[in-house]
């Protein structure tokens, strides 16, 4: 990690402060915290807003194209660069959201981003510009499809000190998402992607979801941009296109707790965001135990219960929540079950679920990979399972690869991972008195609480499903006869067997 950017990409929106940032007063405040971050060989960025210009400088607008915007973006970089000589350069989200952007002047995003490219480009600076953008110029209703019609075109026609930054996923931090197709599809822009380290989707500092596994499915991921084996990890370090700038970021999980991320193994996220960083070749398993280790020690029955509950958590976070790469199912806070709300992602009704993102039916974004990846998703009978229903509208009764139909998945794994989530307190508590009190106790209570939130999450879902497709559980059981109440813990002392232990 050779970067941080230390304020929010929100900085215009009401409430928001952080336009503030690149006024002299904030500068000032600026110098000492580089200082920190530069003894552990970190560059200082920040958040701007980019009608900057207008609030912070006073000018009537922020039209990239206008002269006096330019000077007053080139006098900026220069106060900055003369109490910060190593200062990285800017982060921005532009017309995303309520966040001010090109598009109020009729210019693109190249033009936005380019004319804070040429005030940094003197001082070796860049400029990460966020691809995060929907609706707006957007003609394809689709989200999904959004980024690639509006960044896609522009490729080439960004300044060789800007980097477009992408989403790993082309919504946003689902529990499962396909990889974004804009990558692989700009070779003449240097690209980077971005990651979400916080757990803003997948249960925020409550619930155990390691997203490493997840990571790891994304860098791996052949995107065929050059033909087989142009992996997501070859196009971020830049190898697959000779980019200059290249890179992997992620939206940080620290907070203000004594222990940085809350729940104590959501560490693990930071320690893997950082190991894959430097190598996304490492397996999931490797930066697990070595993790765990340096954290819990090296009993062995500690060290394969705690990485087994680490590496499945993020299926169980899906299984309990959203099936079949649905997306999204979740309430305004991101954290709870409210389906109903959002039939607008899942298109759910009596007669099926799923969006429809082919280029035969529905919104053409199938179409917006390389082949053979878009015929892969394209394709009912070729499509993975773990994606279908971001790609299809289909029938409750549809069969899936592993012989089930799409309804009885959807109960089943609901139920299945509310059931596992119970499983985790009983394995956990095997590991009183193998570890220290504190963090035995601070996890069991994480644990616990997951559970009764694994538990409505099966309700509501599952019952949702069942009232809108009159489809019965196979079993006549949706699941809710199993009381949402913590399991014994004296059942766990004689349950619980690792390598006979």
């Amino acid at each position: 990690i050779n970067g941080m950017v230390i304020n929010n990409v929100n900085t215009s929106k009401p409430g928001m402060i952080g336009w503030k940032i690149i006024s002299p007063e904030y500068i000032e405040k600026l110098v000492p915290l580089a200082e920190l971050l530069r003894s552990y060989g970190i560059k200082t960025y920040i958040s701007v807003s980019f009608a900057a210009p207008m609030r912070v400088g006073g000018l009537e607008t922020a039209d990239p194209l206008d002269a006096d915007v330019a000077s007053w973006w080139a006098d900026t970089a220069d106060r900055i660069y003369s109490r910060i000589p190593d200062f990285g350069g800017f982060l921005v989200k532009a017309d995303s959201e309520g966040e001010p952007g090109p598009h109020s002047y009729e210019r693109d995003h190249s033009q936005g981003a380019n004319v804070l490219a040429a005030a940094l480009k003197p001082y070796g600076g860049i400029v990460l510009w966020r691809a995060f953008v929907y609706g707006g110029a957007a003609s394809n209703k689709d989200r999904a499809a959004q980024a690639f019609e509006l960044f896609k075109p522009l490729d080439g026609r960004f300044a060789d000190n800007v980097i477009v930054q992408i989403k790993n996923g082309p919504v946003d931090f689902q529990v499962r998402e396909p990889v974004a197709p804009l990558f692989g599809q700009m070779p003449e822009t240097n690209l980077m992607i971005e990651l979400q380290v916080t757990q803003e989707y997948t249960g925020h500092a409550t619930h155990l979801c390691y997203l490493v596994p997840q990571w790891k499915s994304f860098l791996g991921f052949d995107t065929h941009a050059n033909g087989s084996g142009t992996t997501l990890a070859r196009i971020v370090d830049g190898s697959a296109h000779g980019y200059k700038h290249a890179g992997i970021t992620g939206v940080s999980n620290f907070g203000d707790q004594r222990n940085w991320t809350g729940h104590h193994l959501a560490q693990a996220n930071a320690y893997g965001y950082g190991r894959l960083a430097w190598n996304p070749g490492l397996t999931a398993e490797k930066i697990t135990d070595e993790w765990v280790k340096m954290t819990f020690g090296t009993d062995p029955a500690v060290v394969e219960i705690i990485s087994k509950m680490m590496l499945g958590s993020w299926k169980v976070y899906e299984d309990y929540t959203s099936p079949l790469g649905v997306g999204v199912m979740c309430d305004a806070r991101h954290y709870g079950p409210n389906p109903k709300g959002r039939v607008a992602f899942h298109h759910a009704d009596p007669d099926g679920v799923g969006y429809d993102r082919t280029a035969a039916t529905g919104s053409g974004y199938a179409a917006q990979y390389h082949m053979p990846v878009a015929k892969r998703y394209e394709s009912l009978e070729s499509c993975p399972d773990e994606h279908l229903l971001f790609f299809h509208h289909v029938p409750y009764t549809h069969r899936l690869h592993s012989g089930k139909t799409v309804i009885q998945h959807i109960y089943d794994s609901h139920i299945d991972g509310v059931q596992k989530v119970e499983e985790s307190i009983v394995t956990w508590h095997s590991l009183k008195g193998r570890i220290d009190d504190a963090r035995y106790e601070h996890v069991l209570s994480r644990l616990e609480r997951q559970f009764k939130d694994a538990v409505l999450w099966r309700d509501s879902i599952n019952q949702y499903f069942l009232v809108l497709s009159g489809v019965e559980h196979r079993k006549g059981s949706l699941g809710q006869d199993s009381a949402a109440s913590v399991p014994d813990p004296v059942a766990a002392e004689n349950s619980v067997a690792i390598d006979g232990q």
